[in-house]
């Protein structure tokens, strides 16, 4: 898919090679760069990570005889992660060209696994030949491509991206797409129901002495209290107890349930060690409680759910 028989500039000892790279105090521009060690095949059958998103809309469809074509697509970002019961799934898509921010987008926790489905789809639309190539163009108003990253179990792995240019063909996102949309449609985890919380609670650990706890109440009326204890550099602990309006509620609920948080919780901690010592405690009026942490592994579509609430939380009340 991508021209990569461009000149190379420069090849490092960890097999980066720099196709292109934006000079000094020049605006705009653009960096691309091809790691010749990415594998181009990809033994392993065992996947554990797929996060593939791109826009099309630089492109024009061409049907394509081994599919249904009857569903155009203008953009599509699928995420699916092993959960501890089954496996964690999301998926934002837009058809229409005419309406390019009208993405519908939706989660599910499913108790089948798809990635074996994912693995052939992934060896049959020979994404791991663009392995290893990255391009950003600065100063585009958009992103008019996407990026592939996948991970599997022994260490193999396919990624790559482009800001410029679709990163998959229309055909790979439209099998991409019914893939999701079918395993979506099967058993699904049960998850106790958003309005049946009563309690949130906020733990942040910082160093051996730092902390910020609070602790959201729901009132029965509506609203709710948030009482906040924190303590910093200084031995004094510093408390407030606050009210939250009946629409910051609302707002609270939505997004819990808009971004699937309930189901974090057995999903495996993100790459990047961010918010590894904060954690989220939903309590239920029949005492139940779901632990998430802030460092799980999500679509970046969804992982602003978690500070979404911590602000409110910590910083707003």
């Amino acid at each position: 898919m991508f021209n990569i028989l461009k000149k190379e500039k420069k090849q490092n000892d960890d097999g980066i090679v720099i196709l292109k790279k934006t000079e000094p105090n020049v605006c705009g521009g653009t960096d691309a760069t091809l790691n010749t060690n990415a594998p181009k095949e990809i033994k392993s059958d065992n996947m554990i990570l797929f996060n593939v998103t791109s826009s099309f809309k630089s492109v024009m469809m061409i049907p394509d005889p081994d599919i249904d074509n009857s569903e155009s697509l203008n953009y599509i970002s699928a995420f699916a992660v092993p959960s501890e019961n089954g496996t964690f799934l999301f998926l934002e898509k837009n058809s229409d060209y005419r309406m390019n921010n009208n993405r519908q987008s939706s989660w599910a926790l499913v108790k089948e696994n798809i990635f074996p489905d994912l693995v052939s789809l992934v060896k049959d639309c020979g994404l791991a030949e663009s392995n290893g190539f990255h391009s950003i163009t600065h100063g585009l108003p958009e992103n008019f491509g996407g990026s592939v990253n996948i991970k599997y179990s022994d260490g193999e792995y396919i990624s790559f991206s482009d800001n410029q240019s679709p990163v998959i063909s229309v055909s790979t996102g439209i099998k991409i797409a019914k893939l999701f949309a079918e395993a979506m449609k099967g058993s699904i985890i049960d998850l106790p129901d958003v309005s049946a919380i009563r309690k949130i609670r906020f733990d942040e650990e910082r160093g051996s002495d730092g902390f910020t706890r609070a602790i959201l109440t729901f009132n029965s009326d509506g609203t709710g209290t948030n009482f906040k204890s924190q303590r910093f550099d200084d031995p004094k602990v510093y408390e407030s107890e606050k009210p939250v309006d009946a629409d910051t509620i609302t707002a609270i609920k939505n997004n819990i349930e808009a971004n699937g948080i309930l189901a974090w919780s057995g999903i495996p901690e993100s790459y990047y060690k961010n918010n590894r010592n904060k954690t989220l405690t939903f309590v239920f009026e029949d005492n139940q409680e779901i632990t998430v942490r802030g460092d799980r592994l999500l679509p970046d579509r969804i992982q602003g759910g978690f500070f979404n609430i911590e602000l409110e939380m910590t910083t707003k009340h």
